[in-house]
């Protein structure tokens, strides 16, 4: 074989070796990034998500707000409804104790 096929291998192996060590320094950088983008995209979903439950929450305390204010309501009116009930019978029973004291005292 003659000096320069043997270069010439020598050369090519040497490009070969170089190729692969590129290759695979390659693949470790895509690999890296890859790994980056993967937390970058859970961190987004996790905030996304983070964001989510706190619009539900915000949305059903407002709600939950509005329906305490429609039962205060409904209760306020329900007590009024009570002393007015209650302001009846006790006209009715000072009446009936007036009339007991009044005929009692005159028999």
């Amino acid at each position: 074989m003659s000096i320069d096929i043997i270069k010439s291998i020598k050369q090519t192996e040497s490009e070969a070796d170089e190729i692969r060590k590129q290759s695979l320094e390659n693949s470790r950088q895509i690999l890296s990034e890859a790994s980056d983008q993967s937390y970058s995209l859970s961190q987004q979903a996790l905030e996304e998500a983070e964001q989510d439950a706190s619009k539900i929450i915000k949305d059903a305390e407002k709600d939950a707000e509005i329906e305490i204010k429609k039962l205060k309501s409904k209760i306020s009116q329900e007590c009024q409804d009570i002393k007015s009930h209650a302001r009846e019978n006790l006209d009715k029973a000072v009446e009936v104790i007036i009339g007991r004291v009044v005929n009692h005292k005159w028999q």
